[in-house]
């Protein structure tokens, strides 16, 4: 940290004069639209994320954005270069052409300002692992403007595993012409040292006794490393009534070094059999982007719009090859390390996607009327997967897809909106629990259809609901025999709803809440094989957040965040399920000035009452929930 501590010293020392504020200013609750999803620098809120929209990861299913174009994301992009994300579905998505069922995660990368600001924030970090980041928004001239970040974390997780990060880029931003506008982005991250806490997999219908949390219990050794990187640009030209939008992006993961360890068979008493898979060199690499074309035309007070769009991706996986050591008898919660162990690793399995798309776009905007979106598409998809000593297998498919959607006004506060949606998603690998581990699946057709509304009420009080239904295939580890496949389809259909405003002044409220019935249907549910349900998903979700500037003091404010959700599935036959749970955080922020320099000043505790449960993922591991944990910041912007 002495390093660090002289490059922040350097980058303040730059500038002399008072600046605007950049991560100073940053609130998730004040800045968001309503309750679906929203990130600001290092918080977040909302009943969604980039994980779970509707009960789906939108990342996985490769509806990610980077300023509203196409990005095929491989290795997470550091927010160094990243302001936030927000979730775009139902109304909020009417603006992005083409959309996706399971929603959009759309990213805003950092942006320069009219003045100089380095802004410097450290914090104590989730179970006190120290996080210092730096940024430097830099205007070099009113048409070029750089911002350029680096962030070093020492994180620590529930479990007692722990991992260092370096993280750094820059977003470069330069204005040649009015109505044009090219971005460049670079980011990284570095990572080493990684832990890893085994997952849980119990032999019967029941969950693990309760452990110690803090506790390390995998094998010190086992340590990953490696790296991601995002490198790309962005172009965006309004040129009288023709707009054009391009984005050429790359996305790379590296593991250097993995590992990933489990306990199985885990009885009553927590005694299993502990494994330990080791592999190297896993690669996953994508080439993607957008390029989109719409001219606007006027007639009389109405606004239609018309858009050609090709999106193109090019990835290549490099995975397997891995090595499974048993460790022995194994207890969860306790520690056994054993000798460093030699691996035998294999050769890896080479996946390659080629997938382009052609579409084409309508857009009718009729003030105090409606708007209707119409959408085309014809997607090319070809996956290659080259297995060693197994000849090379070839998966093509080339569906038409399409979305339309209707919104009208029939008065000034209230919109109602029909839309559907039919979408080709990425499916990933099967899953380090199956048999055929890192597998790669096949792509996924899926359907949407949805119907909601919003009202503004009095005030600054804002509601959107809608009903959804969702459909895709549903690929679980078949009990038979291990094997990850596909096992039926599953359906969500749910009713979601965001209520915002300021019911006084100085107070903001964001809330979302959904409830969903999540389905499997087909021969695996009909022989009994699996259950109704799908694992990991819950029937309600409630997320609200609180802001509260005090009148007499200004510079002091209150936040509370509290979430419920209802009891979630935790296995496949339908028999085990995690109870329901509420969880609070509570918050302050302190803002001040030292000298001309914007200072605030933050503390968070969250999971206030030290709610102890388990996560459940695919295949029905667990891993434990986030206990009580505070965490102490200083940001300041020079």
């Amino acid at each position: 940290m002495k390093h660090a501590g002289k490059a922040v010293l350097a980058a303040v020392a730059i500038w002399a004069t008072p600046a605007q504020a950049q991560r100073a200013d940053e609130n998730a609750v004040l800045e968001a639209e309503d309750g679906f999803g929203k990130s600001v620098g290092n918080e977040s809120i909302g009943i969604y994320a980039s994980g779970e929209v509707r009960g789906f990861s939108a990342t996985a299913a490769g509806n990610n954005r980077i300023e509203g174009l196409y990005f095929d994301e491989q290795g997470g992009v550091t927010d160094v270069i990243v302001r936030g994300s927000t979730v775009r579905l139902g109304l909020t998505s009417f603006g992005y052409p083409l959309p996706a069922p399971t929603g959009i995660v759309d990213m805003e990368l950092r942006r320069v300002g009219t003045r100089p600001v380095v802004s410097v924030e450290a914090r104590s970090g989730e179970y006190l692992g120290p996080d210092l980041v730096v940024n430097a928004a830099i205007p070099v001239s009113d048409r070029f403007g750089v911002d350029l970040g680096f962030g070093l974390f020492d994180d620590e997780y529930v479990s007692g595993a722990s991992a260092w990060f370096r993280s750094y880029g820059g977003v470069a931003r330069w204005r040649p012409a009015a109505g044009v506008e090219l971005t460049g982005l670079y980011g990284r991250y570095d990572y080493g040292d990684e832990e890893q806490a085994p997952v849980i997999y119990t032999a019967g219908a029941y969950l693990p006794d309760r452990i110690e949390q803090r506790r390390f219990y995998g094998q010190d050794w086992a340590d990953g490393s490696g790296h991601a990187q995002n490198y790309g640009g962005i172009v965006k030209a309004t040129l009288g009534s023709w707009q054009i939008a391009a984005g050429a992006f790359n996305s790379s993961v590296t593991r250097d070094s993995y590992y990933s360890a489990y306990i199985d068979g885990v009885d009553r008493n927590g005694d299993g059999r502990s494994f330990l898979i080791a592999g190297r060199d896993q690669v996953s690499a994508s080439t993607s982007g957008e390029l989109r074309v719409s001219r606007v035309f006027a007639e009389g007070p109405r606004r239609h719009r018309l858009l050609a769009s090709v999106r193109a991706r090019d990835m290549e996986q490099l995975y397997g090859g891995y090595d499974l050591a048993d460790l022995g008898a194994g207890t969860i919660g306790v520690a056994d390390p054993v000798a460093p162990l030699d691996f035998d690793f294999g050769e890896r399995t080479d996946d390659r996607v080629r997938q382009s798309s052609l579409a084409v776009g309508y857009e009718l905007r009729w003030p105090k009327l409606g708007e209707l979106n119409l959408g085309l598409t014809r997607s090319d998809y070809r996956k290659e997967v080259r297995v060693p000593g197994v000849p090379a297998t070839v998966q093509q498919d080339r569906p038409w897809l399409w979305n339309a959607g209707l919104a009208l006004t029939p008065s000034d506060r209230l919109t109602l909106y029909a839309a559907t949606t039919r979408g080709l998603e990425e499916n990933g690998v099967a899953p380090n629990a199956a048999v055929n581990r890192g597998e790669a699946l096949p792509a996924l057709r899926t359907r949407q259809v949805e119907l909601g509304l919003r009202y503004a009420l009095p005030g600054t009080w804002r509601l959107t609901a809608a009903a959804f239904d969702i459909a895709k295939p549903y690929f679980e580890i078949d009990r038979r025999d291990g094997v990850f496949r596909q096992l039926g389809e599953v359906t969500h259909r749910g009713v979601e709803g965001s209520l915002s405003g300021q019911p006084v002044a100085g107070l903001s409220l964001v809330a979302g809440a959904v409830w969903l019935d999540p389905r499997v249907t087909g021969q695996a549910v009909d022989d009994g094989r699996i259950g109704t349900k799908p694992i990991g998903r819950t029937s309600v979700l409630v997320d609200s957040s609180l802001d509260y500037r005090l009148p007499f003091l200004p510079a002091v404010s209150f936040d509370i965040r509290a979430t419920f959700e209802d009891r979630r599935v935790a296995n496949a036959a339908n028999t085990l399920y995690l109870p329901a749970r509420a969880i609070v955080d509570l918050g302050a922020r302190y803002r001040t000035r030292v000298s001309r320099t914007p200072v605030v000043i933050r503390a968070q505790l969250r999971n206030v009452g030290d709610v102890f449960g388990w996560r459940v993922g695919s295949g029905g591991g667990f891993t434990l929930l986030q206990g009580r944990r505070a965490n102490l910041s200083v940001t300041a912007d020079f």
